[in-house]
């Protein structure tokens, strides 16, 4: 097995045995990652099911050979400017606090890096504020925020925390029936009456935006990466929307949320090249809205005319996460983005 020396002396680099590793790299996310509770499923899910693969480099100390550290990668198959990538999405970076010394953790996270591009086109991860000088010193530049945008549906809870209850609901009721009525309207156009439902899976003839020139980096959905992704995600449990639309026939769109509470969260959508952004929302607005739901949220990274459309659906920004990319070829750098949370890892 393939070893990295770490510069610091009792601590080694190498890739690890799935089969052998698996607890000792579960017990190091439990203590330094939180949610014990689904570490394991995530292992065997994120690990062993991925439709294409995925690695894990293991940090080991003294002469035990201790795993002490770990950090992942999840291989996913992409495209930009109608060229196939293959991406590795940085996942699982984890150091024992005992160990967290930036020697051990700079080589674990070097040496990952470069494995995963002797494969891969680029590589790409969220870091928090902490982990930002890191990866910049090994490469990575910025490309991109992960917005988190929300829209309310039912306005007095919100207003609630300005005004008087009584005012907030008697002006929020207003604000609920001026909103439901623009979304029944731009339901209706262009092309008729967008109609949603909820599915079990997804359709066999799901059409996909068109990957020509010009097109920003994004994520290939295929329907066995979607099925992977979502239905089979054992951390959350995922719903399938169908937005169909009159003049697509059955090639319409398709959301796949996530309800938290009163919330109904968009994890992906799939919208057809040339199909109105903002009639789709408002269908899926229409749904949220009968099923009780106080607000839509998602958490993305989209090229200029879909975040008009967001905002223009009624949709603000709260707040927003870095992503940093490295690149294979320098020449790339730069490429716009189309993240979701099919992009992420839990």
């Amino acid at each position: 097995m393939t070893q990295a020396a770490t510069g610091e002396p009792g601590y080694v680099v190498e890739a690890a045995d799935m089969a052998r590793d698996g607890d000792a790299a579960i017990a190091v996310w439990r203590a330094s990652l939180g949610h014990a509770e689904g570490r394991a499923a995530k292992f065997e899910w994120f690990y062993h099911s991925a439709p294409d693969g995925a690695l894990l480099q293991l940090l080991r100390h003294g002469s035990d050979r201790d795993v002490v550290g770990t950090a992942g990668v999840g291989w996913r198959r992409m495209q930009a400017n109608g060229r196939a990538l293959l991406g590795g999405l940085l996942a699982d970076m984890a150091v024992l606090s005992s160990h967290r010394m930036l020697g051990p953790a700079l080589s674990l996270q070097r040496t990952t890096c470069e494995r995963a591009l002797a494969d891969a086109d680029l590589v790409y991860g969220f870091p928090n504020p902490n982990a930002v000088p890191v990866v910049k010193r090994l490469g990575y530049a910025h490309a991109g925020d992960m917005v988190l945008y929300v829209r309310p549906l039912h306005h007095a809870p919100y207003l609630a925390r300005r005004m008087p209850g009584p005012m907030a609901r008697v002006l929020g009721g207003f604000l609920d029936l001026a909103t439901q009525a623009r979304d029944h309207l731009r339901a209706r156009w262009p092309g008729g009456r967008a109609r949603a439902h909820w599915c079990e899976a997804m359709a066999a003839d799901l059409a996909l935006p068109e990957a020509g020139d010009g097109t920003p980096l994004q994520g290939v959905r295929s329907r066995a990466t979607l099925d992977w992704r979502f239905r089979r995600n054992p951390l959350a449990n995922f719903r399938l929307l169908q937005v169909c639309l009159p003049a697509r026939g059955a090639n319409g769109a398709w959301f796949v949320c996530h309800r938290a509470g009163d919330v109904l969260h968009i994890a992906d959508m799939i919208i057809p090249d040339g199909a109105s952004l903002a009639q789709c929302l408002a269908a899926l607005s229409t749904t949220a809205y009968a099923m009780g739901c106080q607000s839509l949220s998602i958490e993305c990274c989209l090229p200029a005319h879909e975040t008009s459309e967001l905002h223009r659906s009624g949709f603000r920004e709260r707040q927003r996460r870095p992503i940093y990319v490295r690149w294979k070829d320098p020449g790339l750098a730069g490429t716009p983005l189309r993240f979701t949370a099919f992009d992420e890892d839990e």
